[in-house]
């Protein structure tokens, strides 16, 4: 275990190393620093209950056929480096599909303009010096999704992650709801975190697989997973409950094997409270699915209050899962907590 003072040191060097590239920026502007959450909605309704679009099912009556579901984007001037061979996705889920009728999350089409487009978000910067930062801190770029997303072993993977993290990035233009799913399983605590909303300039998600030492009760810091401990995930991102209606996904990262799978976007999310994460994970057996799934519905905001995951169609309620064997699928909209309104950090929280 390495030492507290390697690890505050490594996030110091984290927060240099990205915000350098988005000092020009201030925040967006588009989220309410204290938003109203909209009332609990109908889970998921319709006939057609299947999460993945397919060939024999294309026809959702959840969503608006006419919508046309690509995001444009404006074509950035910088010639960025290819991606790296992407997983390819198995699509065989028949999970459940979700819906959401949320009046108070309409999209915001001024949020978009500057997506995939450096110059147009960081003014004198350059696209080469953002990649050039972005490379160098352990990202790597999806031309055709104009995305960044880390790699499987970039040097943060040496690091860990804890509350502290989270709690800086507040400070440093970085705005996100996340969410802590533990469990113990094979001899280790696991934490599970995602997060979602704004990072700068940037806008995404990011899902995480941690584990420590269930004796190490001195720390809120957990070690990245290693590679025998990597969970297939998936997820798309949507910048608004209507956008997830309308099938209007902003970008997606396809299922593979990771420890912290991630996607990050040019752009203005209206509220991390109000976008959507679409999600998979798929645990390793039975036993571990079970601590998944309760730790789903043991989510906390930062005050301890319940506003975790309810099963689909058994419930109300604004973030919804669904156990196919030892695979969930997920709903994410406003579960967890803002890092800007953290709670106090105690060991095994």
């Amino acid at each position: 275990m390495k030492s507290n003072l390697l690890r505050i040191l490594a996030v110091i060097m984290a927060v240099v190393m990205i915000t350098c590239s988005f000092a020009a920026c201030s925040f967006g502007g588009n989220e309410d620093p204290n938003p109203t959450k909209p009332d609990n909605v109908e889970g998921p309704v319709g006939d057609d209950d299947n999460l993945f679009d397919d060939d024999e099912n294309n026809d959702n009556a959840f969503f608006d056929d006419e919508t046309d579901t690509t995001t444009q984007a404006p074509e950035t001037t910088t010639q960025a480096p290819e991606t790296t061979t992407q997983a390819s996705s198995d699509d065989n889920s028949d999970d459940s599909d979700f819906v959401v009728d949320d009046e108070d999350s309409e999209s915001d089409d001024s949020a978009g303009d500057s997506s995939g487009d450096a110059s147009g978000v960081l003014g004198n910067v350059s696209g080469d010096d953002v990649i050039g930062v972005l490379n160098a801190a352990g990202y790597e770029y999806d031309a055709e999704q104009k995305i960044y997303y880390s790699t499987l072993n970039p040097w943060q993977r040496h690091f860990g992650f804890g509350d502290e993290y989270d709690i800086a990035a507040a400070y440093t233009n970085m705005r996100y709801t996340t969410l802590k799913i533990d469990f113990a399983y094979d001899g280790l605590l696991w934490r599970l975190q995602w997060w979602k909303g704004q990072y700068g300039a940037l806008e995404g998600a990011e899902m995480g697989v941690y584990t420590k030492d269930p004796n190490d009760t001195s720390t809120t810091f957990y070690d990245c997973a290693d590679n025998d401990h990597l969970l297939k995930m998936s997820f798309e991102y949507y910048r608004t409950v209507d956008d997830y209606n309308k099938k209007n996904m902003l970008f997606e990262r396809e299922e593979q094997k990771h420890w912290w799978l991630t996607g990050f976007k040019f752009g203005y999310t209206v509220g991390s409270d109000k976008s959507v994460l679409k999600g998979t994970i798929e645990a390793e057996d039975e036993i571990m699915a079970d601590g998944i799934e309760a730790g789903l519905k043991a989510v906390t905001d930062s005050k301890g209050k319940w506003n975790g995951f309810v099963e689909s169609g058994t419930g109300t309620g604004r973030n919804y899962y669904v156990r196919n064997g030892n695979k969930f699928t997920v709903l994410w909209i406003d579960a967890g907590y803002e890092n800007y309104q953290t709670g106090p950090i105690s060991p095994n929280a």
